[in-house]
């Protein structure tokens, strides 16, 4: 009898290979194995809808349980994997059960990074489950001192949601200027700009030294400027950890077995259309067919109102032009290099981006052939 797909990890990877496999016509039997005992969701709307209370829980599945006990898909859920039987193609569940297959999904994510010495602390929050976004939504409240540590796209979010409960809020970044690898310098900075146009208070090139506790409260931080920054909450988004101990092996050498397939944070796949073509293409593999051409590098946020969407990877020293109105968070820029096309951010602009997108992907596919002329 076969053992069919099994997927470890419940996200937006696990989730669009189980459904390319059923689309694709896979008539086996296909479990998605989770840690968590929610059903498969939508993580972006963690930090933006659902904490601002717009959203609910159910709002934000990708799917319902029903939907996937229709499509013949078992939920494995509360039970994550654990290890690996490569030889005798068996998944190791954390309650000791294992699994059979004859193709197995890596799709397990990854978990934030956590500051050391902050385990003692409850008034500390992550934000990378469902469960994380609604004990954080439950402190926010009018006057409520929120620490952020870490201004990437989670922290800048967290900042903006939270400013709109009448928290106060103070976000911290380590570097000169956030989301280096995303946005131009000069994008960076009007980024700041519109964080503190909006009363947060934002503080650049400052790390924390030591935390000031009470008890199981932390009440304070205290910066490498000597400042303090005094808190009820703190939430720290100072990156993340994919979920890989577990693996036997280097992840590269099992992906290039034919029954094991890899998706979404462990395999590289950190943005949301990534990590979905990813599990899309891991269906095509088990399925025999080629996977469609891998997405243009993409992001998106929602911040004070305004919708950002970003293109590609910049460079500080990349030549940047503007069209419309920053000041009135109503514009787009496209970043070049060299006289090529390499990344693009759109503000309050959506309908540029599909135009945007084929001009940095139609200059990306012509450069090879002029590398190689």
């Amino acid at each position: 009898m076969s053992a069919g797909v099994v997927i470890a990890g419940g996200g937006l990877a696990a989730q669009r290979c189980a459904e390319a496999l059923r689309h694709g016509g896979y008539e086996g039997a296909i479990k998605i194995v989770s840690n968590e005992l929610h059903v498969p969701y939508n993580r972006p709307p963690l930090s933006k809808a659902l904490l601002a209370g717009t959203k609910e829980p159910d709002d934000v599945l990708f799917r319902s349980a029903d939907w996937s006990a229709e499509q013949g898909i078992e939920l494995l859920l509360g039970d994550g994997a654990a290890g690996l039987d490569v030889e005798r193609r068996k998944l190791l569940l954390e309650s000791g059960a294992q699994l059979d297959y004859d193709d197995l999904v890596i799709a397990t994510g990854s978990r934030a990074r956590q500051l050391p010495g902050s385990e003692q602390y409850t008034n500390i929050h992550s934000l990378r489950t469902l469960g994380d976004a609604i004990r954080l939504r439950e402190v926010l409240q009018p006057g409520t001192r929120l620490a952020v540590l870490g201004a990437g796209l989670i922290g800048q979010e967290v900042a903006a949601t939270a400013i709109g409960h009448g928290a106060e809020v103070t976000l911290i970044e380590a570097e000169p200027l956030p989301l280096a690898r995303a946005l131009h310098p000069e994008l960076a900075q009007w980024l700041v700009d519109l964080q503190r146009e909006e009363g947060v208070e934002v503080k650049l090139d400052a790390r924390a030294t030591e935390l000031i506790g009470d008890g199981d409260r932390l009440q304070a931080l205290l910066l490498d400027d000597g400042s303090r920054v005094e808190l009820d909450e703190m939430l720290v988004a100072i990156g993340v950890i994919p979920n890989s101990e577990w693996l036997p092996d280097e992840l590269a050498l099992l992906a290039a077995r034919p029954d094991i397939h890899a998706a979404g944070d462990v395999a590289g796949g950190d943005h949301w259309e990534l990590a979905g073509h990813q599990g899309k293409a891991a269906a095509k593999a088990i399925l025999g067919q080629a996977p469609a051409p891998p997405p243009f590098t993409g992001w998106w946020s929602d911040l004070h109102g305004v919708r950002l969407q970003g293109l590609g990877a910049p460079a500080a020293n990349d030549e940047i032009v503007f069209k419309g109105n920053p000041a009135e968070r109503d514009f787009h820029a496209v970043v070049s290099r060299d006289g090529v096309p390499v990344a693009a951010l759109a503000v309050g602009q959506p309908r540029e981006i599909p135009r945007l997108r084929k001009l940095l992907a139609e200059h990306a596919l012509s450069q090879p052939s002029k590398e190689a002329a």
